[in-house]
């Protein structure tokens, strides 16, 4: 019996997988005659049940239009979601996505199979339930050459191709296998806790809310298809007991109008929990190996807060479906060398910048400490100053800007703003501005917050550069 050969083989059948599956097969090339014979190979193909990649940020929105692939959003019943209303104790205030954009909240499940069923219909692309134990390789050059996979309770198949993609996750197995001695292994950041909530209503209709707390990590509602809320839970660590912590200190915490809703949630339903992990993105084509390359979360993560994930992996298929487009021959290592390393480069404006807000956001409204309070304080008030002052932040972690430079000038805008209002407004708990001598003290606390701003963005901005 004679082992299936393809073009393209990819591994992974969760956002970026099918994704580019499509978009490799319908688009056309005056360089190739015959079209592109695709595998597409998943270890399960029942619908996945996840707490997260359910928010899908307005960048994302537009790459799945790029795609030709909007109408699956359609077939969600998606909701669509203007922008996010941030609370912090008693204040609130709303930060709208620029005009005309929005975001989409949906079951990740129904979107997975949504994009697996474009992909099934999609000419020359073969839908493969098996799961891959490893990768073949020419023993000479020890090039990759295919994969060797088996399906439930079946003898271990081989699939050869010219290109191995590889899109299978935070917990690739092939990773380095790939890449070889990466330069960055995936960091262990802390866990996100989610559940299901039902006959919520939020401060602010189509906007998703998002809670900075005391002593406990940020909190993000949002609402879903069908009556349902998600709500997520940022966890440095975990707790003995999970829903006891969410009782007793996020709760109460929440405005009034959803504490009963979310109790109730609590009783009724299950509180998942998941890590999350960062790890900067490897430069592939020159020292990794030939025949094979990373996609998706197996090349790059960031905290799913800010919920980018999906809006980089869209974007990533975007640019890469357009270079492999104009490839004469996927054997042909050589040119699909150049298409990675111009791809390395082309993904960083929008990549770096969610994946640096993403992780230094996220660590300043979930620390605790007298600059991050500053920090927070100054964020707040300067998002309250009008939709003129929140765009710029706002179409950045949208993925409609793509500027790690604008990322940096915004975020310390944020900061000098946080020091102005550090001399001028007063602290929580005075009813006065403070007074000429104290400046010295605020002095020291201005320049804590500038180094404290620069020790968690200048890491990942180097590590994203």
């Amino acid at each position: 019996m004679l082992c299936p050969s393809y073009d393209v083989l990819i591994v992974g059948a969760g956002v970026a997988g099918p994704a580019l599956a499509y978009a490799l097969a319908t688009k056309t090339c005056d360089k190739r005659n015959a079209t592109v014979r695709i595998a597409l190979l998943e270890r399960s193909l029942s619908k996945p049940d996840r707490i997260v990649a359910e928010l899908l940020q307005p960048g994302g929105v537009t790459a799945l239009k790029m795609l030709g692939l909007e109408s699956c959003l359609g077939e969600l019943g998606s909701v669509s979601l203007l922008g996010y209303h941030i609370l912090r104790g008693e204040q609130g205030i709303c930060a709208p996505f620029p005009e005309g954009h929005d975001a989409r909240a949906f079951d990740h499940g129904a979107f997975i199979m949504a994009l697996r069923d474009r992909a099934q219909q999609a000419p020359n692309i073969d839908v493969i339930e098996s799961t891959v134990t490893s990768l073949i390789e020419e023993k000479n050059t020890h090039r990759v050459i295919g994969v060797r996979a088996s399906q439930a309770g079946g003898q271990p198949e081989s699939y050869f191709a010219d290109l191995v993609i590889l899109a299978d996750g935070s917990s690739s197995k092939f990773r380095t296998v790939v890449l070889g001695n990466m330069p960055y292994e995936p960091s262990h950041k802390g866990y996100l806790a989610g559940l299901i909530v039902k006959g919520l209503k939020l401060p602010v209709p189509k906007y998703a809310t998002m809670a900075v707390l005391k002593g406990a990590g940020p909190v993000i509602l949002f609402e879903l298809p069908n009556n349902e809320h998600r709500m997520l839970i940022e966890l440095k660590q975990q707790p003995q007991d999970l829903k006891e912590h969410i009782t007793h200190n996020i709760v109460p915490q929440l405005p009034p109008s959803v504490r009963a809703p979310i109790l109730n949630a609590l009783e009724t339903s299950r509180v998942r929990r998941v890590p999350h992990f960062y790890l900067p993105p490897t430069k592939q084509g020159e020292c990794s190996k030939a025949g094979a390359f990373l996609l998706g979360d197996s090349l790059n993560m960031r905290h799913p807060l800010t919920a980018g994930g999906m809006t980089v992996a869209l974007n990533d298929v975007v640019i890469l479906s357009d270079l492999l487009a104009q490839i004469e021959s996927f054997d042909n290592w050589d040119e699909i060398s150049a298409v990675l390393r111009k791809w390395h480069h082309m993904r960083k404006p929008l990549a770096s910048t969610i994946n640096t807000m993403s992780m230094s956001w996220a660590g300043i409204f979930a620390a605790e400490g007298e600059a991050f309070d500053i920090m927070q304080e100054g964020a707040f008030k300067f998002f309250g100053k009008g939709a003129e002052y929140s765009e710029e932040p706002m179409s950045l972690a949208a993925g409609i800007t793509h500027s790690p430079l604008l990322l940096a000038r915004s975020s310390l805008a944020i900061a000098f703003y946080s020091i102005w209002v550090l001399f001028t407004h007063p602290r929580p708990g005075n009813k006065s501005v403070p007074q000429f001598y104290e400046y010295p003290s605020l002095l020291f606390k201005a320049l804590n917050v500038i180094w404290t701003i620069s020790t968690v963005m200048g890491p990942v901005m180097w590590a994203e550069m």
